[in-house]
């Protein structure tokens, strides 16, 4: 359909023959033109903001990824409205890096988070602290320990909702239910809805399905025969004495008598698909209070999870594949038509995309692109990660074009490689070095890996990666 000024031009070529149009006419066109939206008038910006986090999801799971398991109904209508980014990653394999790049637009290195049990400095203001200065009302529900209060993500939250009222199933580490998450994540929602202040900020972290893997009776048991089905459904794997997943089961995943492999897809499969049941609930509840043109709704993973590719079995954070650190990334705004992006992206983008869709003007340089910028001006996408200091052996990676290239810190030195599909949870590897000619990402990627070979502090590291991207 044709714009109201598109219709004024074309109307108004058509008459200009005619020398019986007289001043009258010409003005009640105009007053029409402006009365139907053909002004300069900018739209008002949306003055709600819902960002949905999930620990530990692959992006293979949801079904707008193009899983067939039917694990994520709810999630997959939100993806059928929204923007849908094919080819996101987060800057890290673990929580605290890669959340504390979601919602800061910085790099790991340069907040110094380089393993879980740190804080992200105050020096470095959240997307909330951006917020609040402007007058937003903000609250925070989180369910994984690690982003416990003394982890420094809290800045900017006028509420900050962290208790954990469970204990895993076999560790005594703290968590939180997804039924019981969406429960608070209800009360933070008439919190904000109390307040005075005209714009609200929430965000929601589900630990769900990060293991152990205890989804509700019927879950494991409803996947379990397509898991079976599997070439390695039926592997009997080890059980580690610890936790990095390398070639059997970690510890604090182990059943006792459960070595099959599919019995523990079978169990993440459950609890992707109990979490997406209690993200549809937040969804809805969400669009019941506040108009959906008037509102921003984000929804992205920390990290995925190794589910044997590689003899790497129901962990994370040591490799830098596909099933690790590609994540699913939707966003949903006002005026923007939904659709899929192929473009590489990374989660630090977010934070700049999001303070320019919400007009909050914010001086201080980010490292992220504006990813609903008109594609001249956002540029290629570039996406950098890193194992940081939750590997055995240090690795770094960068995404663009249809590459992605890791770099691994071996005892004998560097060890190099190319992978051809950055869209697969299996790519493979390719010999041919990463410089060949065919695209000036390529250069920069080698230049990158030169710069990290010569680099020993992560400071150092996050300047490659700057100048990578």
């Amino acid at each position: 359909m044709l714009s109201a000024t598109t219709r004024m031009r074309s109307d108004v070529t058509a008459w200009a023959p005619s020398r019986t149009l007289g001043v009258r006419r010409v003005a009640l066109l105009a007053l029409v033109a402006l009365a139907t939206g053909a002004g300069c008038a900018r739209a008002p910006a949306p003055r709600h903001l819902l960002i949905v986090t999930v620990d530990t999801l692959r992006a293979d799971r949801l079904g707008a990824y193009g899983n067939r398991l039917g694990l994520t109904p709810n999630l997959d209508r939100l993806a059928a409205g929204a923007l849908r980014f094919s080819t996101a990653y987060a800057a890290a394999p673990f929580t605290l890096a890669s959340v504390a790049a979601l919602m800061t637009g910085r790099y790991p290195e340069e907040l110094g988070v380089l393993s879980n049990p740190v804080a992200v400095p105050e020096t470095f203001p959240t997307l909330a602290t951006r917020l609040r200065r402007h007058g937003w009302r903000t609250a925070a529900v989180v369910s994984n320990f690690i982003l416990r209060e003394t982890c420094g993500l809290g800045e900017g939250f006028d509420r900050y909702d962290a208790s954990f009222p469970e204990v895993e199933a076999h560790r005594p580490v703290p968590e939180r239910t997804a039924a019981q998450t969406t429960e608070a994540a209800l009360r933070a929602l008439e919190f904000l809805r109390t307040s005075r202040m005209s714009s609200t900020f929430l965000w929601v972290h589900y630990q769900d399905p990060h293991g152990p893997y205890t989804p509700p009776p019927g879950l494991r048991e409803r996947f379990l025969e397509a898991e079976r089905a599997a070439p390695d459904g039926r592997t009997l794997l080890p059980a580690l004495d610890d936790e990095r997943g390398i070639g059997g089961i970690p510890h604090y995943q182990f059943e006792e008598g459960q070595h099959e492999a599919a019995w523990y897809r079978a169990g993440y499969d459950g609890e992707v698909r109990h979490v997406d049941e209690q993200i549809g609930r937040l969804l809805a509840a969400y669009a019941a209070r506040v108009p959906a043109e008037e509102a921003i709704v984000v929804f992205a993973a920390d990290h995925g999870e190794g589910l044997g590719e590689g003899d790497y079995w129901f962990a994370h954070g040591e490799r830098l594949t596909d099933a690790l650190v590609r994540v699913p990334l939707l966003l949903r705004a006002p005026r923007r038509l939904p659709g899929s992006r192929a473009d590489v992206v990374s989660l630090i983008d977010l934070v700049p995309t999001l303070l320019h869709a919400l007009g909050v003007r914010d001086a201080d340089p980010l490292a992220g692109r504006d990813l609903l910028a008109p594609e001249p001006e956002r540029g290629p996408g570039t996406a950098y990660f890193a194992t940081l200091q939750e590997s055995t052996r240090p690795r770094f990676g960068l995404a663009w074009g249809g590459r992605k290239y890791v770099v691994s810190m071996e005892e004998d030195g560097p060890r190099e490689e190319v992978f051809t599909s950055t869209t697969s949870s299996r790519p493979f590897p390719v010999r041919s070095p990463p410089c060949d000619g065919s695209s000036g990402r390529s250069v920069r990627a080698s230049r990158w890996a030169q710069c990290v070979h010569r680099s020993s502090r992560p400071a150092t590291r996050n300047g490659c990666a700057r100048s990578a991207t």
